[in-house]
């Protein structure tokens, strides 16, 4: 078994990798604490394809409604009062089971419910294992914008089991490397040129511990980003990149057409777009860049109106005093944080990824 520890000052934690984690994580949960009340957050297509899991037969279930959906204040009051009428006390425990929804969503029950209760993750997606459950974030979206209602909130644990991917749909796996293409982008020219040249491979999921120890080397850049700035007021933006239009993208479609790897492959293009046209980034790497993302699988971008997208940048969380912070890219795998980018320079990279 691998383990990160995370070693933040008031919120100290540990992240275990291993395959088949199911054999132990109820001992795990007894030596985090003496918890009157266990109770699994989850959504029904997840319980179904794991009902055979082991915690499932042991601990309280609370289903949460499916995919966006979940992440609504209506959903959240649903799930507080579930949790009241079931018994949770400020002594249980919550277990959010399932991809980044479920993390997000789960997080900030457990930062709400009676002020504050322990939580921990077992995340079944990729984008889970290496970004929603790691870090304290939590957040829900609004009627007009993706995750601007949130809190910080560190789990007690987070049980990352590579096996659990083996599940998913080929489609979700595509779209979680979208988050580990950005943390070769950002910080790790290695890890970037190892994804541009096995993709497909990796995308096969034949070789397991590869593709475990890829998610290792991310959760580590995480954790590195976190210890330096936990509450996300200055290099911790740059987990954001490609999320400043990729969630504009996603609050213009109303979280439906196109999902959350999609919009922030698109958003990725488009920041490096902007790096190239800046004079930041070489077109040598930028157009390594673009083709590479390019022949990834994804929906395309039907007509849509440039300059109301634009319109949901404004809601962006890394604005202040009416700039957004944009990250760009000095090289692959070197980034940074601009706030001198224009509506004219987001237009201009929104008309490339566009056509």
């Amino acid at each position: 078994m691998n383990k990160i520890n995370v070693p933040l000052k008031n919120n100290r934690y540990d992240i275990f990798f291993d395959q088949a984690i199911d054999k132990y994580i109820d001992r795990a949960i007894d030596n985090l604490g003496k918890y009157d009340k266990v109770f699994i957050l989850t959504q029904q297509s997840i319980l179904d394809f794991y009902k055979d899991y082991n915690i499932f037969s042991k601990y309280n279930i609370v289903i949460l409604q499916s995919g966006e959906f979940s992440k609504t204040i209506q959903s959240v009051e649903l799930i507080i009062n579930q949790l009241l009428i079931n018994g949770c006390t400020r002594k249980s425990l919550l277990i959010g089971f399932g991809g980044g929804v479920t993390t997000d969503t789960t997080g900030l029950v457990a930062s709400l419910f009676m002020r504050g209760i322990d939580h921990v993750f077992i995340p079944t997606s990729l984008i889970g294992m290496v970004d929603a459950s790691i870090g304290g974030k939590t957040g829900i979206n609004s009627s007009i914008a993706r995750n601007v209602i949130g809190t910080f909130k560190q789990p007690k644990a987070v049980f990352i089991d590579i096996l659990l991917l083996k599940t998913l749909p080929k489609t979700e796996i595509i779209n979680g490397f979208a988050e580990i293409i950005k943390y070769g982008l950002i910080c790790d020219q290695n890890l970037f040129n190892q994804l541009a040249s096995s993709f497909n491979e990796l995308l096969k999921m034949e070789d397991i511990d590869t593709l475990e120890l890829v998610i290792i080397s991310c959760c580590k850049h995480k954790v590195k980003f976190i210890l330096n700035d936990e509450f996300d007021h200055g290099e911790r933006m740059k987990l954001n990149f490609g999320h400043t239009i990729g969630h504009a993208l996603e609050s213009y479609f109303k979280f439906i057409g196109i999902s959350h790897g999609e919009a922030v492959y698109y958003g990725m293009v488009a920041a490096s777009y902007i790096s190239m046209q800046k004079g930041y980034l070489n077109k040598s790497n930028f157009h390594k860049i673009n083709n590479f993302i390019h022949a990834i699988p994804k929906s395309s971008l039907k007509e849509i109106n440039r300059k109301k997208l634009i319109e949901y940048i404004k809601y962006d969380k890394k604005r202040i005093r009416n700039k957004v912070n944009f990250i760009l890219l000095k090289d692959i795998g070197e980034s940074m944080i601009n706030n001198d980018i224009k509506d004219e320079d987001i237009l201009e990279a929104i008309n490339f990824i566009c056509n």
